[in-house]
């Protein structure tokens, strides 16, 4: 069975858009729940472009509870650790 891949285009030039970030989060790191973004870029007039990063990417925490992308460390438990002086690996 083939996935469908949706190419995104460059509102500015019509280039087809590269993927610069994936899952970049956006807001403060002393929030709980933070939004994640994809970030494209246009490799011909440097346009960039965010989209919402897919759920499948994202994991809950299973220590606080919060969701962070699967290729992050949780940073709620790792600004915990600092701020309680106790680290974990």
């Amino acid at each position: 069975m083939c996935k469908t891949v949706m190419k995104r285009l460059c509102p500015n030039c019509g280039a087809g858009l590269e993927l610069a970030v994936k899952s970049y989060p956006m807001g403060s790191a002393l929030l709980k729940e933070r939004f994640h973004a994809d970030v494209y870029c246009c490799p011909n007039c440097q346009k960039i472009e965010l989209f919402a990063s897919e759920q499948k990417d994202m994991v809950v925490c299973p220590v606080c509870g919060s969701s962070h992308p699967a290729h992050e460390k949780c940073v709620t438990c790792a600004l915990n650790s600092a701020f309680d002086g106790s680290h974990t690996n």
